[in-house]
């Protein structure tokens, strides 16, 4: 595919798998290589060039995988290329968001708050304290609403369509090519090769005690870390039992109201898993869903962007 059609303007820059190029820069689609929107020190986002999803391409799960739920009935989608968060927003790029009013602190740091980590009332940040405050963390303690300010301010800031991913291109992101219940495969816990997530019974260090950096276990085949596990990752989609009725572009569903269905109306989807979940919840397919003012120390996003 021609990176004019990606939006990406080709230069002499060169890049090694697991680099970060500062934009503009020529990367294939797939490629693992990473490129941001700015300098290191203006904070934008490592991104990568996600590939158009192959014909008959469908989100969901089959049948016969274990803890599949009846929201993951599959959904043939069609998904134009678009760029995503290499890792989830960190603590450092979305504080810089926070710096420049553009969004309010994450709840462990919002002044007054009973959650504030240093002096509320609340344990639960401060138990996880060395977890969410690095610079290279994921940020947590962030509602969707908060996620798409920041989104909103990285689009300001770079000139560039940033937003949050929808549902269908996260799982297509996520994983990368395949179709099992994880990128790796069916288990969550593989034989050999060590941990592959971060969730109870993964067998990573940090289970159910706190979270990994942005960029660390290892990458998908497109060079996406902590698809599954980490934390809970906001994407922007109302939340319905079924796919069928919404979107088969790839976009985001965006009206509230579910045709024939009971239950709440305005509730936001989340995908993931996270450290402090078991297994089942990080699968490619697993849907959560919660208020879009909803904040949790195990909550957290990564954005995306269209590509011209």
């Amino acid at each position: 595919m021609a990176v004019a059609a990606l939006g990406l303007c080709a230069v002499a820059t060169m890049v090694t798998a697991g680099e970060v190029a500062t934009t503009p820069v020529g990367i294939s689609p797939g490629s693992g290589h990473a490129f941001t929107d700015c300098e290191a020190s203006e904070r934008c986002p490592p991104m990568v060039v996600v590939p158009a999803a192959p014909a008959g391409f469908t989100i969901g799960s089959p049948e016969q995988e274990p803890e599949r739920l009846s929201s993951e009935a599959r959904h043939a989608v069609s998904i134009k290329p678009f760029a995503i968060g290499r890792g989830e927003v960190s603590v450092g790029d979305y504080m810089a968001c926070v710096g420049q009013g553009g969004c309010r602190p994450p709840e462990w740091l919002e002044p007054g708050s009973e959650h504030h980590i240093e002096t509320g009332r609340g344990v639960t940040y401060r138990s996880v304290k060395p977890f969410i405050t690095g610079d290279r963390q994921p940020v947590v303690g962030v509602s969707h609403e908060d996620a798409t300010a920041y989104a909103a301010w990285l689009a300001r800031k770079t000139g560039k369509p940033y937003r949050l991913p929808s549902e269908a291109e996260w799982e297509h992101a996520a994983r990368s090519g395949t179709t099992t219940a994880y990128w790796w495969g069916g288990d969550a816990r593989p034989e050999t090769g060590g941990p592959m997530g971060c969730c109870q019974g993964c067998g990573s260090t940090h289970d159910g005690s706190g979270f990994y950096p942005v960029d660390a276990l290892p990458a998908n085949a497109w060079g996406l870390h902590n698809v599954h596990g980490n934390v809970w990752e906001w994407v922007a989609d109302y939340y319905c039992q079924s796919y069928a009725s919404g979107p088969s572009d790839g976009s985001a569903r965006l009206d509230p109201k579910c045709p024939g269905e009971q239950g709440p109306e305005g509730v936001r989807v989340l995908r993931g898993g996270s450290c402090f979940y078991d297994p089942q919840k990080m699968r490619a397919a697993m849907r959560l869903r919660n208020w879009p003012q909803f904040r949790n120390f195990t909550v957290g996003f990564r954005v995306a962007r269209s590509l011209d």
